[in-house]
């Protein structure tokens, strides 16, 4: 399943590749479609880059 369809989904277990995203949005919606840490399963190690943002320009 893709980031796009999973978006609005809830579900009890998600393996991602984190990896190979591109952007912050998608990791995003990837890791939170899970209902809690247990249910997460990341297949690989990924750089931090890809799931953090950058501040808002509220907060500069």
């Amino acid at each position: 399943i893709t980031a796009h369809r999973a978006q609005g989904a809830t579900m009890k277990k998600v393996k991602v590749d984190l990896a190979k995203c591109r952007g912050t949005e998608s990791p995003y919606v990837m890791i939170s479609r899970v209902k809690s840490l247990e249910g997460l399963l990341i297949l690989r190690d990924f750089d931090l880059k890809v799931i953090q943002c950058r501040q808002s320009e509220d907060a500069r």
